[in-house]
């Protein structure tokens, strides 16, 4: 599959089909260098993000913090 062919799923089989290609094409040592999921900010201090809508710096402890600030955002424009 070329980088630019994607065609998302709209079946089961087929998705089926996909992760069972996408898996053959990680390897274990790749997959065990995944690790924390999305709380990977976890014990370490806070770090500052700064919203792209409405330019609110946020002091971040995990990164669920910049996601509960785009649901309260006045200038998020995908709410």
């Amino acid at each position: 599959m070329a980088e630019f062919d994607f065609k998302a799923p709209t079946s089961q089989a087929e998705y089926d089909e996909m992760k069972k290609l996408l898996r053959s094409q990680i390897s274990d040592d790749q997959l065990d260098d995944v690790v924390g999921g999305n709380d990977d900010l976890k014990g370490k201090t806070k770090i500052p993000w700064t919203c792209h809508f409405c330019g609110a710096t946020i002091m971040c402890k995990a990164i669920q913090d910049a996601a509960k600030h785009m649901t309260k955002c006045p200038n998020n424009p995908f709410k």
